[in-house]
């Protein structure tokens, strides 16, 4: 087997400890990156599930309180029970439910998803009455809250209301009782029907016939009014509101996706970032979605989008007795890319310093191989007996220096060898004798240049020559080995120490010339690498210090900030509930303005109606009179007959027993006029206290027929005061609205600033990690102890080169 030569030796020992070196640091560097991503990928999805977790129960709490609120009000128990009544009143006319439908959903002029915008079908006189006045602060809610549909139920479990007016408007909730009675809306409207004030129920997603088959949600609970039940107030929820929550989480990557799963596991949103509907079709399976199912939050590799590799993070959400889990999921592949990076980089900066180092080893060790290669060639043609030759290095004054002048003094003793073999070719033994010994140590001059030459410098010229100037040859001969390996060792345990990351070894050999130059450019590296990892080492302590100022700023700039957030959030509901009370004050104020009106108009009518009354009480008052003249005329006629009969009954008693018949009937007749006149005269005191009690009444009448004057001129007063009134609050709910509106941009600015706090959080652990992981790369260094240091240098090992390579 060839051995190799110096030449290639020692740039090959330094490229292959600079090889090694450059592969254990982007080891273990990639290592500790690629840990500290996955770490901060892990921490990302799991803050990010927790965040959509909080801002989805949040949501449904919102829902819940305001459900809360509107069944607290009065004013609703009161709609529930006039929705009611007007609905049983429709009897007379037919099925009730098919008269709804047909004035509110056949005959609405709007198309399906626009029949909210009618306010009075015109066709139910006493139902579109109470419809009127409450259907637009209800379509107002609905709109603000984005809900899909509010429902008002009675206790008979008929849907009384609805907004958007479906099939299911009109229809019975009761247990086998309409279309929909067995749907989530029936099951919570039951639910909330049997329970106390202020309990909330609400169903999971599913179909719902009435809304075309989408996914919806329903949330209720019960309206009392003074302890006594009304009915059951009920939301309808639609999966978009839903996914529009959670698509605001942010802190994902680009593949990032947030899903709500519920038992069945599947989804009950849409994702933004897929073409097809996700709702009810894609299908989440894993450990980490079983465990946020059964109550715990957890974290796992997860199939997705074809087989693709995803890691999941989830957290369990419940509320109103479902369960849900909410999951956030991010590509491996993406999570992996900067750890692919970092690898991609180190590769490509390890490749560039090892060519540097393979470049600078090569013209570092052509600094000392190619002299000794021409000395060693001079050498080997000292060796064929060629003396012309001119030594090359004689000029230099180190240690090759020192060789080409150990090479010139044999190549003179050559000469003056071969000069002396030609004269003394018969020579006597003893003669013959010296010659041997001058050949053997040519011999062994040989094969120790041959051996320095193959990188072994151990083999040494024996001293004991019986010859002074031999001794003389063998001992430079010796020195210049002995200097070329302890300078070759020096710089090899200097070398094999920076492999071992130890910056603590230096050379302290005394040498000269090239030698001395390669101890001084050997330790100056030593010295640059320890200064620069002492400065590295001062650095990432400052760096990790302030880090942790800067993160114990940002924690506590963090909690202020989500403080603020939930400060300007109970800020924003409230001034809500004030602007829904102004914009109710003004409703109200401008249907107390219509009935005034009313009122006025109803008041003008009563006085109408008085002037007819007080022409009536003269028309009757005349009447009266000439009925007292045909009665008076009645009495004189009875006065004649009583008369006449008396006369009759005279002349009846003169004709004797031939005129008692006739007397018989004028006693008849004269009795019959006594009894008109006795009628007439009743009739006529009556007819007299009539007239009497007409003109009180016609008096009566005209004093009331002023004062319904006065009160229609208050009545105009109070209804120009009301419409100022209106007014005035609704330029309140106006400006109140505007103030809404800022709070809740505030709002959202806040919520931003908190999210944005948070992503500097996660930014600053992980410069505080990675300074953390920079001093446990640094720490693997070993340094010079400074002054005053107990332990001093140890002394370097002796690097031995074994012959043949």
């Amino acid at each position: 087997m060839p051995q190799l030569k110096l030449a290639f030796k020692l740039p090959a020992m330094v490229v292959i400890i600079a090889l090694a070196t450059g592969a254990g640091l982007g080891l273990a560097a990639y290592f500790a990156g690629n840990a500290i991503v996955t770490q901060q990928a892990e921490q990302r999805l799991s803050a990010a599930a927790s965040n959509a977790t909080s801002a989805l129960s949040a949501y449904l709490k919102e829902v819940s309180e305001d459900l809360t609120l509107f069944a607290g009000r009065a004013e609703i128990a009161a709609n529930i029970d006039l929705f009611s009544g007007a609905m049983r009143s429709l009897k007379g006319q037919g099925e009730p439910t098919e008269l709804l439908q047909d004035a509110y959903i056949t005959q609405n002029p709007n198309a399906a998803g626009e029949r909210l915008l009618l306010d009075s079908s015109d066709k139910l006189p006493v139902y579109d009455l109470h419809h009127r006045a409450l259907h637009s602060d209800f379509r107002d809610l609905l709109l603000k809250r984005g809900y899909y549909d509010i429902f008002l139920f009675d206790t008979d479990f008929n849907n009384v209301y609805s907004v958007t007016k479906e099939a299911d408007f009109g229809t019975n909730f009761a247990e086998n009782g309409g279309p929909w009675a067995e749907s989530g809306l029936g099951k919570v409207v039951r639910a909330a029907m049997a329970a106390e004030a202020g309990q909330v129920f609400l169903t999971d997603f599913a179909a719902y016939g009435p809304s075309a088959g989408a996914p919806a949600s329903f949330i209720a609970t019960p309206v009392y009014d003074q302890g006594w039940l009304i009915g059951v107030i009920a939301y309808q929820m639609s999966s978009t509101r839903i996914g529009a929550v959670l698509n605001r989480t942010q802190g994902l990557g680009e593949t990032g996706e947030m899903f709500l799963v519920g038992q069945d596991n599947l989804v009950r949103n849409d994702a933004p970032g897929t073409p097809e509907n996700d709702v009810f079709t894609l299908k989440l399976e894993g450990s980490a979605v079983t465990a946020a199912l059964g109550g715990t939050a957890a974290m796992a590799p997860l199939e997705h989008h074809q087989g693709a590799a995803y890691v999941a993070a989830s957290e369990p959400l419940s509320f109103g007795g479902v369960d849900w889990a909410v999951v956030a999921l991010e590509s491996q592949a993406d999570i992996a890319a900067p750890s692919a990076g970092l690898r991609n980089t180190m590769l490509g900066i390890g490749a560039i310093m090892l060519v540097l180092a393979a470049i600078v080893s090569v013209l570092l060790a052509r600094t000392i191989t190619r002299p000794v290669s021409r000395l060693t060639d001079a050498m080997a043609e000292i060796a064929d007996d060629k003396f012309e030759l001119v030594v090359p290095g004689l000029e230099r004054a180190d240690e090759l220096g020192y060789m080409a002048e150990a090479v010139e003094v044999f190549r003179s003793n050559g000469l003056k060898m071969r000069d002396l073999r030609a004269a003394e070719l018969d020579m006597s033994d003893e003669r013959a004798g010296q010659v041997r010994v001058i050949q053997n140590l040519q011999r062994d001059i040989g094969v120790v240049v041959s051996a320095a030459i193959d990188g072994d410098f151990s083999q040494r010229l024996a001293a004991d020559q019986t010859d002074a100037d031999l001794r003389q040859l063998a001992s430079n001969v010796n020195a210049l080995v002995d200097t070329v390996d302890r300078g070759l060792n020096e710089t090899g345990t200097v070398l094999a120490a920076l492999a071992r990351a130890d910056l603590s070894v230096r050379m302290h050999g005394e040498y000269k010339g090239a030698f001395g130059q390669l101890k001084s450019d050997t330790n100056a590296v030593a010295e640059q690498l320890s200064d620069i990892v002492m400065q590295l080492r001062d650095t990432s302590g400052a760096l990790k210090t302030a880090t942790g100022e800067i993160l114990s700023g940002a924690n506590d700039l963090s909690e202020r900030t989500t403080r603020q957030a939930a400060t300007i959030e109970e800020t924003s509901a409230a001034i809500e509930q004030l602007s829904r009370t102004v914009l109710d004050n003004a409703n109200e104020a401008d249907a107390a303005s219509r009935q005034a009106h009313s009122v006025s108009g109803d008041a003008e009518a009563s006085g109408a109606v008085m002037g007819q009354a007080t022409a009536a009480m003269d028309r009757i008052t005349q009447s009266s009179a000439k009925i007292s003249n045909i009665i008076g005329m009645i009495d004189d006629i009875a006065f004649q007959t009583n008369l006449l009969a008396l006369n009759a009954s005279v002349e009846a008693a003169r004709a004797g027993d031939a005129g008692k018949g006739f007397a018989v009937v004028a006693v008849e007749v004269r009795r019959l006029a006594q009894s008109a006149a006795s009628a007439s005269a009743d009739v006529k005191a009556l007819i007299e206290q009539s007239a009497v009690e007409v003109d009180g009444g016609s008096r009566l009448v005209g004093d009331a027929a002023e004062r319904l004057v006065a009160v229609q001129e208050a009545i105009k007063s109070n209804a120009l005061l009301l419409q100022g009134i209106a007014r005035a609050s609704r330029e309140q709910a106006s400006s109140i609205d505007e103030v809404t509106v800022a709070v809740r941009q505030m709002d959202e600015m806040t919520q931003h600033n908190a999210a944005l706090v948070e992503e500097t959080n996660a930014a600053i652990e992980q410069t505080e990690a990675q300074a953390s992981e920079l001093d446990r790369v640094i720490s693997v260094f070993t340094l010079e102890p400074r002054v005053g240091d107990e332990h001093g240098y140890a002394p370097p090992p002796r690097l031995k080169f074994a012959s043949g390579g």
